[in-house]
């Protein structure tokens, strides 16, 4: 399936003109229903969020009404004025917009838990719970060529839903200074230690919906 997403990725690239790097060329649906976004530097991601708007009506001040009040008798260059201010209330429309996920990203959410870049594969392993703390395990499998340090995470909790609860993001790997045995190396299968996250509802994530995205690799 990667193989074949990369092979239509670098053919778009070849055809259109990029305006500027990672741009996205084109969206396609998979066989199984899932939406992929191609982007121009070859690369590839699920489509698995959507935007959706409900109207929602609230009550705000209308505008106000300025009445003047002038004397006659004193109409002149000097003339003095009362001015009286109404401002009643009145209902409004807005549009409320809020981020779920899409039918296919609910209906298949092991395409949510991992995620890879530049040769760094990211996957959550296991979860549990101390108190409100939320648990995360990620697994790392690297094919990359350099010895990386630190892996960042930009980690998105959804309720049972779809409906997005937060997002937070986490250094899930993280080696230690002058200590190469903790860099991850190609080749490798490794385990990040346990991070904890607060804000997320136990109740509200029974289905445990999260997605991942690596934000920033370093490396030495």
């Amino acid at each position: 399936m990667k193989t074949k997403l990369n092979t239509i990725a670098s053919a778009l690239f070849l055809v259109l003109t990029p305006a500027a790097m990672a741009a996205d060329v084109a969206v396609i649906t998979l066989e199984n229903g899932a939406n992929v976004r191609l982007k121009d530097d070859f690369t590839w991601e699920y489509i698995i969020t959507e935007t959706v708007s409900a109207p929602t009506t609230i009550n705000v001040p209308a505008i106000a009404t300025k009445v003047a009040d002038t004397s006659v008798a004193n109409i002149s260059a000097n003339a003095a004025q009362q001015t009286n201010t109404v401002t009643p209330t009145v209902a409004a429309s807005v549009t409320d917009s809020t981020t779920r996920l899409t039918a296919s990203a609910m209906a298949q959410p092991e395409l949510l838990a991992s995620t890879t870049k530049e040769g760094i594969k990211i996957t959550l392993a296991d979860t549990k719970w101390k108190g409100d703390k939320l648990g995360l395990v990620f697994d790392f499998d690297s094919t990359s060529n350099e010895h990386v340090t630190i892996v960042e995470v930009e980690v998105s909790f959804y309720d049972d839903n779809g409906a997005l609860l937060k997002t937070e993001k986490l250094e899930a790997w993280e080696a230690i200074f002058r200590m190469p045995e903790t860099y991850l190396r190609k080749g490798q299968h490794r385990q990040s230690p346990v991070l904890w996250v607060e804000g997320v509802n136990q109740q509200q994530w029974q289905k445990q919906l999260i997605s991942l995205k690596i934000v920033e690799i370093e490396s030495r």
